[in-house]
Parts: structure tokens; sequence; C-alpha cells
């Protein structure tokens, strides 16, 4: 695709929907215009950034109807300190294969509306550059919960979410993250000074991340873990379930092993005033390889010890299996089609460097965007 004549994203922002997520609180999208407006030079260049030229494709096996935006987790950007690329070989997968693919970059460090702020500019922006009227969002782990929020805030410019790993009941290693911050921020006059140190350092992290990646992001370290512990995901999943259409189901099942709903739906209003009903169809994957197996798990990956540590913090704390970060449990959401594969957190996006342990994520992903073209999304 070439990647002339783009139009300043601002103008996506221009239509007047307001969608409420929680009683008395309203974000209209005039406001977010405005904000848009103001980071449509910096959203063209990370859309350049992480949308490079391709070759021609060799199949259109990854064609999907639309867009495919790829959203990363806790930590990331697209490119990782502006060197690692999150999604490590996977756009250039899906690109040889048909697959009209971007790479978005929202605060590594913050809320999932925050997240999902930045997020819109950037899917708006997507839409004006392609002339596609939706998206694909595919999100890995905190992107997961970014994406759902989205949804919500927007339903008319998304088309399906899936998520890979993501916390959406919430993670108990973030729960005894935020604990250790509770117990340094007791410590008297030294700790919450600390904690305001380990903030601002973390914050700092992240606003470079961003500014490599073309943007200049907001970023609030604590709103983060918060909102990924048990507690912040039950609050924020009452919220999200508040802008279901009427008598619709959520995808979210109502306790592990029970199903959610394949697809979500949500009302707004077109740009003429009438109320439109959007359906959003809902897809899952996650690993279950955290602990370390001698005969599955890949030992030469440096990280594959720390996610073992990790899981062990995670079993510890009754969360069953999981990769490291995120319980099987909690990654459920939508269609679920498969707990099965014997990766930890990286592994789902093919990290490290692509030193994967199980199945090659790449090809799961890609055998995932040949379902989307299937199912005409």
């Amino acid at each position: 695709m070439e990647h002339g004549n783009r139009r300043g994203p601002g103008r996506a922002c221009a239509h007047q929907d307001t969608v409420t997520l929680e009683a008395g609180t309203r974000r209209s999208t005039s406001a977010i215009a405005g904000t848009a407006a103001g980071t449509a030079a910096a959203i063209a260049a990370a859309i350049a950034m992480a949308w490079p030229a391709s070759a021609t494709a060799s199949s259109d096996y990854a064609k999907t109807r639309y867009p495919i935006v790829l959203v990363h987790g806790l930590t990331g950007a697209a490119k990782i300190g502006g060197v690692i690329d999150y999604w490590y070989g996977i756009p250039e997968v899906l690109r040889a294969n048909g697959a009209t693919v971007y790479v978005s970059t929202v605060p590594s460090f913050n809320s999932d509306e925050e997240r999902a702020l930045a997020l819109q500019a950037y899917v708006r922006a997507v839409k004006l550059e392609t002339g596609a009227d939706k998206v694909n969002l595919i999100g890995h782990s905190q992107g997961g919960p970014t994406s759902r929020m989205l949804a919500a805030m927007s339903p008319q410019d998304v088309a399906s979410v899936t998520t890979i790993g993501s916390p959406h009941r919430g993670s108990q290693l973030a729960d005894v993250v935020l604990d250790v911050i509770n117990g340094i921020s007791s410590i008297p006059l030294a700790g919450p000074a600390l904690v305001n140190v380990i903030q601002g350092v973390t914050n700092l992290l992240g606003w470079f991340n961003g500014i490599v990646n073309g943007q200049a992001l907001n970023q609030d370290a604590i709103a983060s873990v918060r909102i990924l512990t048990s507690q912040g995901a039950t609050e924020q999943n009452a919220r999200l379930n508040a802008t279901l259409a009427p008598g619709s189901q959520s995808a979210l099942g109502p306790d592990c092993d029970t199903p959610g709903a394949v697809a979500e739906q949500r009302q707004g209003r077109d740009a003429s005033g009438k109320l439109v009903t959007y359906t959003q169809a809902a897809y899952s994957w996650t690993g279950r390889g955290g602990p370390i197996n001698l005969l599955r798990s890949n030992l030469l990956d440096p990280s594959t010890a720390a996610m073992a540590a990790a899981a062990g913090v995670m079993g510890m704390k009754g969360a069953g299996p999981n990769d490291g970060m995120v319980s099987v449990c909690s990654a459920k959401w939508g269609r679920v089609l498969s707990t099965d594969y014997y990766w930890n957190h990286l592994d789902e996006i093919n990290q490290m460097l692509g030193m994967y342990q199980d199945v090659d994520p790449r090809t799961v992903i890609l055998n995932h965007a040949n379902r989307l073209r299937n199912d005409q999304l």
C-alpha cells in the first residue's frame, strides 16, 4: 500500500458521539478531537515508523476485510526503546500473506482508559489512511483490556477484538506488586518518597518509549498496576459491561469454567444521529508455559528463568496454570481458541528475539488472520 496522500488524523474525531463509561462520567469525542488534532503530526510519524513499506504479498491468506492494529502491553511500544520490535517478526509474516497491519504505540504505563484514548486517535488515523470503516484489534497482555476499552468507547471503530495472554480478571502478580508498593508507602517519611522515585523513573522510561516511537505520551505507573490487579479488573469489567447493548451478553464469562459470548454488542449514534447497534467479534488465546518443563521449555532463552520465577509467585497465590504473568483463567475471553500452548508471557509475541518454545507464535497469529478473513472481518 502506498503511503502518500496522508490526511490529518485529527479530522477523524469530528463527529459528536458520546460514550458513557460509568455513571456520571462522559467522554465526548469532540473533546478528544482537540487532543488528536494537537498530536496529528506525531501520530502520522508513528504510523510511518510502525508500518514500513513491505514487499508485494506472496498470497492473500491473511488479507482481512479490515486493517489489523496490534496493541502492545505493559512496558511496551511498537519498538521497545526504539530498537526491538515488540511484535517480533509478526507484522512481516502477516504482510507477506496479504494483511494490512499497523503497530500502535500507546502509553507503556497507564490505565486502560488513558491508553485507549491514545489508541483511539491512532485507530482513527489508520481509518483515514486506509479508508476502512473499522479495524481488527489484536492486543497482547494489557493491550487486550485496552482494546476492550476502546471497543466500549468507540464501538463504530472496532470490528473485532482479539486478546493474547490478557488479564481480563486481573493478575495475581500485579496484586503482589501493589501489596509491595503499599508496604513501602507505609514506611514513615522515606516510604512515600521512595515510591515517588520509583514511579518517576518508571514513568520516564515509558515517556522515552513513546518519544523514540514518535509520540509524547502521558505515563502513570501506579495507575497501570492498579488496573491490572484482581480488584482493578473486577471494577473495570463492571464499567465495560455497563456499556453493552441492553439484553446482550459480555464476552467475559461469569466464571473461569463458563464461556462468555463470542461477540459483544454496543449502541452508538452514527453521523446522522441514528441509534445503531455495533457487533464486535471476540477471540482469545493464551499460553500456560510459565513453569519450566525440561522437555518443552526453551532453556536457551534468558527470559525462561525469569518467567518461571514469576510463575512460581503466581502459583503460590493460587493462580493455577499460567504463563508467568497471567493465569489461563484470567485470559479466557470471547471465543477461546486455545489455552494449551506451552508459552510463557513473552513467547506469545515471539520474544525474546524469536526464541519461543512450543508452537511458532507467528504461525498462530497468521492462522488467526485467516480466521478473521473467513469471518469476513
